[in-house]
């Protein structure tokens, strides 16, 4: 059996944010915050669909792309959809981490203690 040669290190794209203003460079650092925070590291698929729902039309992968790599200002009329899925997302983190919370915060023993016994 042979090994195949490793793969090379996948190249880090190249972003250059000297065309935004600062507020565009703000909101963009939003966009990557959520969507690494939201989606996991393979993000953007998700966060377009997510914002093309809350939006009410769509947005495509390569259009976040472009904001991530600075190539486009994120549109100041997607801010307050972003806004607006920003809040509903941090709203559900908190719900799951209390849920998770709430699981685990019991010691198991007390949990195992609360069960109704077996059938007389």
């Amino acid at each position: 059996m042979t090994l195949s040669p490793p793969k090379p290190p996948r190249r880090e794209p190249k972003v250059d944010l000297s065309g935004l203003t600062d507020r565009q460079i703000l909101v963009r650092q939003g966009v990557v915050t959520l969507g690494e925070l939201a989606f996991g590291p393979r993000w953007q698929s998700d966060l377009a669909a997510a914002l093309s729902q809350e939006a009410g039309r769509r947005v495509g992968q390569a259009q976040v792309s472009h904001w991530v790599l600075g190539v486009r200002p994120v549109p100041e009329s997607l801010v307050e959809p972003l806004q607006q899925l920003a809040m509903r997302i941090a709203a559900d983190l908190v719900r799951r981490a209390d849920r998770i919370r709430a699981d685990w915060s019991a010691a198991p023993q007390e949990d195992v203690d609360a069960l109704p016994g077996p059938p007389a």
